[in-house]
This record gives structure tokens, sequence and C-alpha cells, in this order.
């Protein structure tokens, strides 16, 4: 209880916790979140790119040979990702991995994620601007609301915006 005026000798009772309490609670809190019973644990790998199915095409038909250059700038650290490369074969057909990171202490620190992606293809001394986004979100396949990356790149197409991501690749 607070001490009243006009009752000296009285002790003002702590309106704080308890030195320790603090500490038990944090402690609390982080097995919480890496026990099984957290949906997000702080093992649960961050998604910065989901996985890239893709065709190049020029003119309707497929191209092959064509060098495709997949960019994440995660952090502000753009050394954090190097850079992926893939050919498109005769089909004109390319695939890039998932693109994940441990989380470390990510999970358990409130923040908006903010990723920006890029895949550029050259192809017979032409750069094109294939895709790009701002991901905000470390789930799988947010990028298009949770629909697997599929796209056709279409090498005479003018880079334009579809939904949240611009380029010449289109969404199928």
């Amino acid at each position: 209880m607070p001490m009243r005026a006009g009752k000296p000798g009285r002790e003002r009772r702590r309106l704080l916790p308890r030195p320790g309490t603090l500490a038990v609670a944090t402690l609390f809190l982080l097995a919480f979140i890496l026990s099984e019973g957290c949906a997000m644990g702080l093992s649960s790998p961050l998604v910065l790119f989901s996985e890239v199915h893709g065709t190049v095409l020029s003119d309707g038909k497929p191209v092959q040979g064509a060098e495709l250059v997949q960019e994440v700038v995660w952090s502000d650290n753009k050394n954090d990702v190097p850079p992926a490369r893939a050919r498109s074969d005769a089909q004109g057909r390319f695939h890039f991995p998932m693109v994940e990171r441990r989380p470390g202490v990510l999970r358990a620190v409130p923040h908006q994620p903010v990723i920006l992606q890029k895949i550029t293809i050259s192809y017979e001394g032409r750069d094109y601007t294939a895709w790009r986004h701002t991901r905000n979100s470390y789930e799988p396949n947010a990028e298009l609301d949770g629909k697997p990356l599929n796209l056709e790149c279409e090498l005479t197409r003018a880079p334009d915006f579809e939904g949240t991501h611009y380029g010449i690749c289109k969404a199928i």
C-alpha cells in the first residue's frame, strides 16, 4: 500500500515488480516462442523470395540460353544475399529455388519486413526488367497472395505493373 500522509514510519510498498520478475517473464516468453506451441518459432526460416518457375518467350516462342539473375536486398545489407543465376532451356524454362535465411532474433522482435526482389533477363546483348517487387512478409508465396510464382516473361512486352510487381513477366 502506498504511504499515507500523517502516518510516519510506515514503509511504502513497491509498485514495480520485484527485480527477478522481469527476467523470469522474459525467459518464459522466449521458451514459448521456441516451443512447438508457437505458430512461428525462432527456428522457422524467413522466406525472402519464394520459389520461381518461369518461361522466357520472344514473340510467343521459347527462348533458349537467356541468362536470368535474381537479386534480393534485405535489411539494407546488399551483400547478405548473393545474386542467383539461371539459364533458360530449349523450352525457355527457368527455375530459382526459394531464398531463405535463419531468423535469429527477428521472430521475437516486432518489425515490418521490407525485401526488394528483382529478376533481370539478359539475351542477345539486351537487359530486360523481368520482375521487381517489394515483399512485406516472410511467408512462402507472399508475392502473389499465396499462389506459387509461375511466370511468363515475353521479351517483346513493355515492362508494366501487374498488381504489385513490375516488369515483362506476368503471373500465370
